[in-house]
């Protein structure tokens, strides 16, 4: 089976608890953010990575663990690193 870790990079929601300041407009951006892991899904919503892959005793994917799913317009870009 092939495998693809991909390398997702997109912004995040950001909170600030206090005040607004409009002298710092900087503190009240999206986040850059950036996601490493083993490719399951990508559709017309989100893709969908997992951060930890588990194999049975034939070394074939057999489970994923720390999902994370990622809407497509916070997507800035997607780079494969492995395929294989």
């Amino acid at each position: 089976m092939k495998e693809r870790i991909v390398i997702v990079e997109w912004d995040d929601a950001s909170s600030n608890s206090g005040y607004y300041d409009k002298k710092y407009p900087e503190n009240y951006t999206p986040v850059k953010t950036r996601t490493v892991g083993y490719f399951i899904k990508k559709d017309k919503v989100a893709i969908i990575v997992s951060q930890e892959r588990f194999y049975d005793e034939k070394d074939e994917p057999d489970t994923d663990r720390h999902i994370v799913t990622i809407p497509n317009g916070m997507i800035r870009k997607i780079t494969n690193l492995k395929e294989g």
